[in-house]
């Protein structure tokens, strides 16, 4: 055959082996291209997985979270912070408003700016609702965008138990100087007056041993204030009978009572049975009953009842003594806190206290009843009651 004959053939398998190639090398690029392109999609559902993470763990912080860019345009604001500035919950990132204009102060904008124009951790206080809260703020870059990321820790309980303590040391310092200063001029007074007799140093001894007494009160309630606030104080939770152990306070404040020609009355039912530590119970009774009896005039009258109401059974101590002005019916279970009227005698200042947190380790509350129409202070407190077939 003439190769003029076969030429076309052969030109036309030529053009069909181009076209093959350039169509082959497309669908190459295709494919490459969807690669490329499930592989960008896998890194945009990785990073949206991560960024779903972070949400959820910044939405499990309780402190309010913001994270603004480098405009101070708010990009993140977890659900603590939009609690805190009243930001609607259905508000998507994209509707969120300047710093500014959301936390609506200029404090906490100007701490942002200063940290997106530095790379140092900045840190301040700030008042916002009428709580303090420690402020960090933290310059974040990702790539080329710098944005700012802010913590606000509310630190308002931190402060008051700060100042509580504060408190108590101070009360401490000023209860313990009173006896060792009294011990002290005694002690000064018998090395001075040895030729007196024998008959005024035994007044100052006892003298000197009521102070220590006092000394001596005051370290046993600190100890044991302790112990309850740690919760390392044992309670024995036992059915009691009630009844017995009003009448055995009663009794054991009786002599004290007479003294002062003081008429003391106590109902309590016999069947009554509570679920309490006894000795327990008989303290908290006690102190009561002592400052009735120390702030009740000659002449007055103490009156103990009990009564249930559902699963509990309230006791109250009322007397009819100086009384408490309302705005002390919260303060007096602190620890310390002493009234102007109250230190006409000895007191540590910690008997309310221990009774408060005894009633608590029960589950019951302690409060300051108000008396109308009469003068004197009623004090009440609750118990569990025992279910009925426990035994006594």
């Amino acid at each position: 055959m003439s190769p003029l004959v076969l030429l076309p053939f052969i030109l036309a398998l030529a053009a069909l082996l181009v076209a093959w190639r350039i169509t082959y090398q497309r669908l190459q690029e295709e494919r490459i291209g969807r690669v490329s392109v499930q592989k960008i999609l896998d890194r945009c559902t990785s990073r949206e997985t991560e960024i779903s993470l972070l949400k959820a763990l910044t939405e499990a912080v309780r402190s309010p979270l913001i994270l603004t860019d480098a405009n101070r345009q708010i990009r993140h604001l977890n659900t603590a912070a939009r609690e805190l500035f009243d930001v609607p919950s259905s508000t998507s990132s994209a509707g969120y408003d300047s710093l500014i204009a959301v936390t609506r102060h200029h404090e906490i904008d100007q701490l942002v700016g200063q940290a997106l124009s530095s790379s140092e951790e900045l840190e301040t206080q700030v008042i916002l609702g009428g709580n303090t809260y420690r402020m960090r703020v933290t310059q974040v870059t990702e790539g080329q965008r710098i944005y700012a990321s802010i913590i606000l820790e509310d630190v308002t309980e931190l402060q008051r138990l700060g100042r509580a303590r504060r408190d108590m040391v101070a009360n401490i310092s000023h209860e313990l100087r009173t006896p060792i200063t009294s011990i002290r001029l005694l002690v000064d007074t018998l090395v001075r007056d040895k030729e007196r007799g024998t008959k005024r140093g035994q007044e100052l001894l006892g003298k000197i041993a009521v102070e220590t007494d006092t000394l001596e009160q005051m370290a046993q309630e600190l100890l044991d204030l302790a112990m309850i606030e740690s919760g390392r104080a044992e309670l024995m939770l036992v059915p009691i009978d009630l009844h017995q152990i009003v009448g055995e306070a009663v009794e054991q404040f009786a002599a004290q009572a007479e003294r002062k020609e003081l008429n003391v009355r106590w109902q309590a039912p016999q069947d009554m049975v509570v679920l309490a530590d006894a000795t327990q119970i008989k303290r908290v009774l006690g102190n009561l009953l002592h400052n009735a009896i120390k702030f009740t005039p000659g002449g007055g009258s103490i009156t103990i009842a009990a009564r249930s109401k559902e699963a509990w059974v309230q006791i109250s101590v009322t007397d009819t003594g100086l009384g408490i002005v309302p705005e002390e019916r919260v303060r007096v279970f602190e620890r310390f806190y002493r009234s102007d009227r109250s230190r006409q005698g000895g007191s540590t200042g910690l008997g309310l206290a221990i009774a408060k947190h005894i009633v608590l380790a029960h589950g019951g509350r302690i409060w300051v009843e108000e008396i109308p129409n009469q003068s004197g202070a009623c004090i009440c407190f609750t118990l569990p009651l025992a279910e009925p077939s426990s035994p006594v």
